[in-house]
């Protein structure tokens, strides 16, 4: 083969890698460039990897300036959910014998507790 063949070969298949590097990275990976353009601020990127309930459970706690909490039964049997809600909002702790509770909204409220909030995915209450 003539040099110049060889050569036009090796940028053809330099340009297949890159364009296949570029494919998976993009396309497959699941990776977002959202969250490279603010790398550093708080909660950057919550929306990719958190579901909505977990998100949702930090929003209601805070704006009821919540110190303690604890879960309900169907959180609690939820492994996932429940272990991504607490890592989540800490510092603001997860106590069982505190009266805050966090309930999801497909949930039977109970009648002996007092809706303080109620968001999308989940409810906020005092029992």
């Amino acid at each position: 083969m003539s040099e110049k063949k060889l050569r036009a070969l090796r940028i053809f298949f330099l340009v297949l890698f890159f364009f296949q590097i570029f494919y998976i990275y993009q396309f497959r990976s699941g990776f977002n460039f959202k969250i490279l353009k603010n790398p550093f601020s708080q909660d950057s990127g919550i929306e990719f990897s958190l579901p909505p309930q977990v998100i949702e459970s930090k929003k209601l706690i805070k704006k009821n300036k919540i110190d303690n909490f604890n879960l309900s039964d169907g959180i609690k049997n939820n492994e996932a959910m429940y272990q991504r809600i607490i890592e989540f909002n800490y510092p603001i702790r997860f106590k069982t014998e505190e009266n805050i509770y966090l309930f999801l909204a497909k949930e039977n409220f109970s009648e002996k507790c007092e809706m303080l909030e109620k968001g999308e995915y989940l409810y906020l209450g005092k029992c």
